[in-house]
């Protein structure tokens, strides 16, 4: 089982940097950020693919997971087929790297549909995108992200209506309860989900108050993690398990706001990561 970093959570640093710095505390892996301009446009995802593997795999590291980014919450077939040319993009670039995952979304809510208009649509945009992802032989790792499909009974609901083995789940560890369910209800939906899952993001986090929670470095915040090890072991899971660390907030903000000093993000940052890597190493020595 590899250990790694989500890259979007060090996206304001410039990628070889990045690599240095995964490589420096001990990682393994990434999960790659596709989004437009991060990492200080150091990244070119059109044009070098091979180089850039071949730059990741000289430090030692390996790919996990590509981002993905998609909206199935679309009514009409046009639109969804036009996001499902969209997410091709990413499995195309996942294929050209050798890498096997997508991780992919689901939608934000519509004003104009309700939830289940919206979980249909996306069954079907899903549906109609396993098909592509047949092609590439990539799997699609739907996240629980955001506010519509934040909750393990409708993210079940959509891989089994589904059915078939290019759609699983990405588990990201911070998002229930981030999208305001209790610790409680959080730990029943890790275990539902994790037949499920095939990529992972490592979070954890402490309640501000019942409805907001603050991110904090893995181990020192209310969520067992070592109870989500051991509840993807019982399963069988044997990806990798990726650190992603958001407790300093976002980047653009704080530093256009006076807040910090881009010095002292980046220490924060790196030692938020370093801490998080750190604490998984020991909890899978104890598992």
């Amino acid at each position: 089982m590899k250990l790694g970093v989500v890259c979007l959570s060090l996206s304001c640093m410039d990628f070889t940097e990045v690599l240095k710095f995964v490589k420096e505390i001990g990682g393994e892996t990434i999960e790659l950020c596709t989004v437009k301009g991060a990492h200080n446009e150091t990244l070119n995802l059109d044009t070098e693919r091979s180089a850039l593997l071949k730059k990741i795999k000289s430090y030692g590291l390996s790919i996990t997971s590509v981002a993905g980014y998609n909206d199935f919450t679309f009514a009409t077939d046009s639109e969804l087929n036009k996001q499902v040319e969209r997410l091709e993009w990413y499995c195309k670039l996942a294929a050209d790297l050798q890498v096997g995952i997508v991780r992919v979304m689901s939608g934000e809510p519509r004003p104009d549909l309700t939830k289940e208009e919206m979980v249909t649509n996306i069954i079907r945009g899903f549906k109609s995108a396993v098909k592509m992802a047949k092609k590439y032989n990539v799997i699609l790792a739907l996240e629980n992200h955001g506010h519509l499909v934040n909750d393990a009974p409708t993210l079940v609901k959509i891989v089994q209506a589904v059915a078939d083995d290019h759609l699983r789940l990405t588990l990201d560890t911070g998002n229930f309860c981030w999208a305001g369910h209790s610790l409680e209800e959080t730990h029943r939906y890790f275990k539902q989900v994790a037949p499920y899952v095939a990529n992972v993001h490592l979070k954890d986090l402490v309640f501000t108050n019942p409805k907001e929670v603050q991110f904090v470095p893995l181990g020192q915040g209310e969520l067992n993690l070592k109870r989500v090890i051991e509840e993807l072991n019982a399963v069988g899971y044997n990806g990798a398990l990726l650190c992603e660390y958001e407790g300093m907030g976002d980047p653009k903000e704080l530093l256009q706001a006076g807040v910090f000093t881009r010095e002292k993000f980046m220490q924060g940052l790196k030692d938020g990561t370093r801490q998080s890597l750190k604490h998984l190493k020991n909890l899978i020595r104890s598992n």
